[in-house]
């Protein structure tokens, strides 16, 4: 483990990352999970198809000081109207492992994104990899809702995190805050939980009834 290395954490843009390295980044880090259960498209995607995918988004990246070179990227999908941030494709390179550059990247983007007016973020994992669920409950993200798939047999925790409170304009962000965080998200869990088990047909979409269920919860 590197404790000492000094990285920098930054907009893709920022620092002028080209789809190219943020590909190959993805595609090593992604080999690693195999043997954990986390799956997800993006991965087995080609080159043209995640030039798409990075289309409209916030891509952060992490990079060594020393060489230049990509340790990782996580990239956010923003919703201003919501003030929301949705954490998806989080990658770190096998050379860094271990040495907290995914929850270093999470704090300085917390920063940013409050900074820019957004009030909170999700996130989610499949449930298999437990040392993804930790990952996501020590960086202060909380359960609120179970996503279910028959048609790949995929199952996953949704994730929020609370990064500002606008009483005046959002005054149920109170129920995000601690202490009473941990509360209401056992109950959006269960809620969601619920409408997930009897709103989706076997090939895993929402059908009408689970798609209003979902704007109430």
């Amino acid at each position: 483990m590197n404790a000492q290395r000094k990285i920098e954490i930054k907009t893709s843009k920022e620092v002028e990352a080209s789809a190219e390295e943020l590909y190959k980044l993805r595609k090593v880090a992604s080999r690693q999970w195999t043997d954990t259960g986390l799956t997800t498209s993006v991965a087995q995607a080609s080159l043209e198809r995640f030039k798409q995918y990075l289309m409209g988004k916030m891509v952060f990246v992490a990079q060594d000081e020393a060489s230049g070179e990509l340790l990782g990227m996580h990239t956010q999908r923003l919703n201003n109207r919501q003030g929301r941030a949705d954490g998806v494709n989080l990658a770190v390179s096998p050379k860094a492992k271990r040495e907290g550059i995914a929850s270093r990247m999470l704090e300085e983007e917390t920063q940013r994104l409050r900074k820019a007016g957004y009030r909170y973020m999700m996130g989610s994992t499949g449930i298999p990899p437990i040392w993804s669920v930790q990952w996501h409950l020590k960086n202060d993200y909380y359960i609120v809702g179970y996503n279910r798939s028959e048609r790949n047999n995929y199952d996953s925790y949704v994730f929020r995190k609370q990064i500002a409170t606008d009483v005046w304009h959002h005054p149920t962000d109170l129920l995000w805050t601690r202490p009473i965080a941990p509360v209401t998200a056992k109950m959006r869990y269960v809620a969601s939980y619920i409408a997930t088990c009897i709103c989706k047909p076997r090939e895993g979409r929402l059908n009408r009834i689970g798609r209003l269920a979902k704007k109430i919860i």
